[in-house]
């Protein structure tokens, strides 16, 4: 082989090798990228603080970075939010003399409206349940929905009721959620041991 059809063939494979690099190189296709779940600092080092009113004939505790956001004086309707992780705690108070409802009345008017979450929710579960000031209902509910847990509870009487729910007031995920979820459900059994009548 002489030395032009050397270069010749050197030449050829340079260029069948550039344009094979040239035509390898397009542009990227642009993919959206995945969410990523958003860090959850759940709270530590902090203490209680006491609920009362003259509206509300009970009292609790609830963590001291919870703030009372809404406080009838006239009824006993009470939010209590916590700011840093769009949660409120919601208590409504019932009595059945002042009411003329029955306990049982009360009940499933609550139940209906826990219901109406069955659209979003994967589950919800009814356990009974028993704590120092009385017995009553702790619902469960599972799915993306924003009110993860809510209660009912009434006096050995049967008069006075109270009505609790802790719900969302974010978008996030539930599954970004969730240990933010268990935590306060931890703090809410913590609000239920502390509960009393006046």
């Amino acid at each position: 082989m002489n030395k032009s059809t050397q270069l010749i063939s050197s030449t050829v494979f340079i260029l069948l090798g550039l344009s094979f690099f040239i035509t390898s190189c397009e542009e990227p296709i642009n993919q959206p990228r995945k969410y990523g779940f958003p860090r959850m600092e759940l709270p530590e080092g902090f203490g209680y603080k006491t609920f009362s009113n003259e509206s509300c004939p009970f009292t609790f505790l609830f963590p001291d970075y919870g703030e009372i956001s809404r406080d009838m004086s006239d009824s006993c309707w009470v939010d209590i939010n916590f700011p840093g992780y769009d949660l409120t705690w919601h208590f409504t108070y019932r009595n059945t003399e002042e009411s003329n409802k029955s306990r049982g009345q009360h009940f499933e008017e609550y139940r209906r409206l826990i219901y109406k979450h069955s659209s979003k929710a994967s589950h919800i579960e009814a356990n009974p349940m028993e704590a120092p000031a009385g017995k009553g209902t702790l619902f469960e509910i599972y799915g993306e929905v924003g009110t993860p847990q809510q209660i009912f509870l009434y006096d050995q009487k049967e008069e006075d009721i109270m009505m609790m729910s802790f719900y969302y007031q974010t978008a996030t995920e539930n599954d970004s959620l969730a240990p933010l979820t268990v935590y306060m459900k931890e703090e809410v059994q913590k609000m239920l041991q502390t509960f009393k009548w006046k």
